[in-house]
């Protein structure tokens, strides 16, 4: 093979593995939000109070994708979770900008366990919406006594 190709082949390796590691808002040209969803950010709660309770059905629950050979659960990365767990939802009662929007949440494995696909659910958000800080299953899977709960819940 002539030194020409392995150049092309390199860098182009080498450009694959640079996209791979930025984050998808910039690949995709921007953070901008769909008007049907949008996208907060796990972060621990660290006695921080939430600003914002959702009542949200949990759609699916999956495996986080770790990327491009697996760089993305290296724990030297700020943003890598333990056991990242994607967990789609539908926002049933919260403020009016978020209601019947959809979100997919990027949270810790042992946080995900606590819910269950087809569920209700409460979400804690902080930060104007940017972030959350805790998940519970509802007590119930009834809206309105759902909704009741979500009022007292207290992110713990």
């Amino acid at each position: 093979m002539s030194t020409a190709p392995r150049r092309r082949a390199r860098a182009l390796l080498i450009a694959a593995l640079a996209a791979s590691a930025l984050p998808q808002p910039v690949l995709s040209g921007g953070f901008s939000m769909s008007a049907h969803s949008f996208a907060p950010k796990w972060e621990w709660p660290a006695g921080r109070q939430v600003e914002t309770r959702l009542l949200v059905k949990v759609d699916k629950i999956a495996k986080a994708s770790k990327g491009f050979l697996g760089i993305g659960a290296s724990p030297s990365l700020a943003d890598a979770l333990p056991d990242a767990t994607d967990v789609s939802v539908t926002v049933v009662a919260g403020p009016a900008p978020l209601a019947g929007k959809a979100a997919v949440l990027g949270m810790p494995g042992m946080e995900a366990a606590k819910l269950k696909a087809g569920a209700l659910a409460g979400v804690g958000l902080i930060e104007g919406g940017a972030l959350f800080v805790c998940v519970a299953a509802a007590p119930s899977q009834d809206a309105a006594a759902a909704q009741k709960w979500l009022e007292s819940w207290r992110c713990e």
